[in-house]
């Protein structure tokens, strides 16, 4: 958290929902679990079954950039995407080549889109030793499919 703390340039969060309005709103709502997940969610994030602060078995941080990129146009398509993503404040700006304090890099791929010439880029979550995905518990996630979450 201290990372996020002390480089609020690099983790932009906007939401159009005032929360505490929402709270209030709610404040006679039957379903006070229910009520306080969402909160939770619009205060700290959500990321389902992840407990981000994993064992010692985890590094601090971990550079997980390692994708081969098939093609030079392909390379040129993450970079743009990653550019406008950027721009749209979806992307962190570049901040430099060592990665923070808690901070796991992602392989970006580029993959063709069904029926097309056109790519999709794809932040595989899944890859690797100390991948994000690891950080979730499998056996709360029985039965969901998180593709669609």
């Amino acid at each position: 958290m201290k990372t996020i703390f002390n480089n609020p340039h690099l983790f932009h969060v906007s939401t159009p929902i005032d929360v505490d309005r929402f709270v209030s709103a709610l404040a006679i709502h039957p379903n006070r679990a229910f009520v306080a997940s969402v909160v939770q969610t619009l205060r700290v994030g959500l990321w389902p079954w992840a407990d981000t602060n994993p064992t010692s078995d985890f590094p601090e941080t971990w550079d997980n950039a390692w994708a081969n990129i098939a093609s030079s146009e392909e390379s040129q398509f993450i970079a743009t995407q990653c550019e406008e993503e950027a721009g749209k404040g979806q992307h962190s700006p570049a901040f430099g080549p060592d990665l923070l304090p808690g901070m796991y890099s992602t392989p970006n791929i580029a993959v063709p889109k069904p029926h097309s010439d056109d790519l999709r880029l794809v932040a595989n979550q899944s890859a690797g030793e100390f991948c994000q995905n690891n950080m979730i518990d499998k056996s709360k996630t029985k039965g969901a499919r998180l593709d669609s979450l």
